[in-house]
């Protein structure tokens, strides 16, 4: 029997930029069940999510391929909504498809959080150098910063999209003011010279081109986020 597993994106599923990916390192044995945090929103309601003063940034795909910022205090609610519905859909596992730390979330089936995978997997590896951290947005980089560190790294931490060219809207923002100070490739030269021996791609949305490019660039290991994740969950269901 195929192991059910549930994904749930802070944005709009299908997340065909990324599950793809996920799903073939998982194999045949998963079905996999979708939900997103903002599905069925209109853009006046989805702009009413961005975030406020002191709380924390997230961004997201939209179902139409645009990004958007989102506040963590309105999302959270609507990411264990979907959490409920997955569960009452009779899925084996739920991933979450973001990388940001959400505190007091519930479930009765096993969740996998990506955050808590991503540093388990870093505390687990010795490494020479300092920590690359690539992160989705300029908006991003000081909570980012203060997160890594935190936890012990000490985080050289770059802002690059991986969205594309568009900028993700802000609402009630403009793009003016968002981020992508440089694209990946540009997030080479600042990793050389801060002198990184890992690199981690801190959201979900990076993929395997971005981890190839700085691999190559840089000689160094390349953690990809939604990777990781994906063979995490094939090991726990036997895939």
């Amino acid at each position: 029997m195929k192991a059910r597993v549930g994904m749930v994106t802070i944005g709009q599923a299908p997340r065909v930029d990324v599950v793809p990916e996920m799903a073939d390192l998982m194999g045949p044995g998963v079905d996999i069940v979708e939900r997103g945090a903002l599905d069925g929103l209109t853009s006046p309601q989805i702009a009413a999510l961005a975030p406020g003063e002191g709380d924390g940034v997230l961004v997201t795909r939209l179902a139409d391929g645009t990004a958007v910022f989102l506040g963590k205090r309105a999302v959270t609610p609507r990411v264990q909504a979907k959490i409920a519905e997955l569960e009452g859909d009779g899925v084996d596992m739920i991933v979450l498809l973001c990388t940001g730390t959400f505190e007091g979330l519930l479930a009765t089936r096993p969740l996998v959080e990506p955050d808590k995978v991503l540093l388990g997997v870093l505390r687990g590896v010795r490494f020479a150098g300092r920590l690359g951290v690539l992160t989705p947005s300029e908006r991003h980089v000081s909570q980012t910063q203060a997160r890594w560190r935190g936890c012990g790294f000490d985080a050289v931490v770059v802002a690059a999209s991986p969205y594309g060219a568009s900028e993700p809207a802000a609402a009630p923002r403009t793009c003016a003011d968002a981020h992508g100070a440089v694209s990946v490739a540009g997030a080479v030269s600042a990793f050389r010279a801060g002198g990184v021996g890992l690199v981690l791609l801190d959201c979900m949305g990076f993929r395997r081109d971005a981890r190839e490019h700085l691999r190559q660039a840089l000689g160094v290991p390349v953690v990809v986020a939604n990777l990781l994740v994906a063979r995490v969950v094939a090991e726990m269901v036997g895939a």
